[in-house]
């Protein structure tokens, strides 16, 4: 079995692992979901986890909403730096957005133009939408039908 997908198997159970480890008794328990369309072709999380983190800016914090496709093909992430605090909206700038094949038989794809609206988002918790354009190379495709639904975890 190549080591990508080994990997991503890893990936995928140490989220699976983590999440019924955490069992605080008034956690609310959220099935975490992440998903998109590319050029309408479905791409669907089924291991999904989200954290955030400090940047190098000071001050600034990003949210990272990262999965894996059902069938380990494709690796997918979203990455939002908020600019000033942690908070809903709509943001355009510094959006990092990538959907990649783990085998690396095809190239992927990265975000030319990404918006995301967030409608929730706590320490624990958020929610949003997002579209736009991404590129493969020379190639934009639209991105449509963006969402996420994710618990927030604590980076280790």
């Amino acid at each position: 079995m190549p080591l990508k997908k080994i990997a991503a198997a890893m990936l995928a159970l140490f989220t699976i692992v983590a999440g019924a480890c955490n069992n605080a008794k008034d956690k609310v328990i959220v099935n975490s979901s992440f998903s998109m369309k590319i050029d309408n072709v479905l791409y669907q999380s089924s291991a999904t986890s989200a954290y955030l983190t400090d940047t190098l800016f000071a001050g600034r914090k990003t949210l990272i909403v990262d999965g894996v496709t059902n069938n380990f093909k494709n690796h997918m992430e979203l990455m939002i730096t908020f600019p000033d605090s942690v908070r809903t909206g709509t943001f355009n700038n510094m959006i990092e957005m990538a959907i990649m094949d783990i085998e690396q038989k095809t190239t992927g794809y990265v975000e030319k133009q990404v918006t995301v609206n967030i409608t929730s988002i706590n320490s624990k918790y958020a929610e949003g939408t997002f579209s736009g354009v991404v590129i493969n190379g020379e190639i934009e495709k639209p991105l449509t039908d963006g969402s996420f639904k994710v618990e927030i975890i604590d980076p280790l």
